[in-house]
């Protein structure tokens, strides 16, 4: 968590100090540098959100807020929202099979947002491809649930650190 938050702090650090030291009257730094900084608040933002998130989460005080709603759209949104990180590391993000009616669950719609978000976020930070580099999101009908499958052709997750994947803040 510490190395989490670290990243934005001393981001936020160096663009303040580039702009204290003469960037603040350079138009081509100034803006960029405050834009760079709002980037790096955000970020800081999401992270205390999903701390507290975690705690509410272990202390039984998170609340659900269920609604019915087409989980298939929602993937499409996510997909759309991080269309520019894919493209930029060319990464094709696709629904397997054709839905073209809703697929409706009761959840959380922003939580499975979230989740969504993290999980395809993170197949794109960590896919290394330089060609073919895919992320697919399946549905599956199993009667009352819906079974979401996420795969992605990267390098995966080795051997040794699968069975620490579901530790928190373990990473690889």
């Amino acid at each position: 968590v510490s190395h989490e938050l670290k990243t934005p702090i001393f981001n936020m650090q160096g663009y303040v100090l580039t702009l204290l030291d003469g960037g603040l009257e350079d138009p081509t730094i100034n803006k960029e540098y405050l834009l760079r900084t709002e980037k790096s608040i955000n970020r800081m933002i999401a992270i205390v959100e999903d701390l507290e998130a975690i705690s509410q989460l272990e202390s039984g005080e998170l609340k659900l807020n269920t609604s019915k709603f087409d989980i298939i759209s929602l993937a499409r949104d996510v997909i759309e929202f991080l269309e520019i990180k894919s493209q930029r590391k060319n990464i094709d993000i696709t629904i397997a099979g054709s839905h073209e009616k809703p697929l409706f669950v009761r959840a959380d719609k922003e939580r499975i947002r979230q989740v969504f978000i993290n999980l395809i976020e993170n197949s794109i930070k960590y896919n290394f491809r330089q060609s073919d580099a895919n992320t697919q999101i399946s549905f599956f009908d199993m009667d009352e649930n819906i079974l979401v499958e996420l795969a992605e052709n990267g390098v995966g997750i080795g051997q040794q650190d699968l069975g620490r994947i579901f530790e928190r803040f373990y990473r690889t």
